[in-house]
């Protein structure tokens, strides 16, 4: 989940904000993997703990 919504968020950024230089070539930004990589990791934590407390709901009834 980490990696697929990494590369998902990276895409968006991506598609926000280019990176180009002033020659127009395109680069690797380092911000957009950072940032992508952040809320990959908070993406998939919500994810991690949603998926627990459903799982105890379920185990309770």
């Amino acid at each position: 989940m980490i990696t697929l919504s990494g590369i998902v968020i990276y895409n968006i950024l991506d598609y926000i904000d280019p990176p180009v230089t002033a020659e127009g070539f395109r680069y690797m930004p380092t911000e957009s993997l950072f940032k992508s990589t952040f809320f990959s990791i908070i993406i998939g934590a919500v994810v991690f703990i949603t998926a627990i407390r459903i799982q105890r709901q379920r185990q309770n009834k």
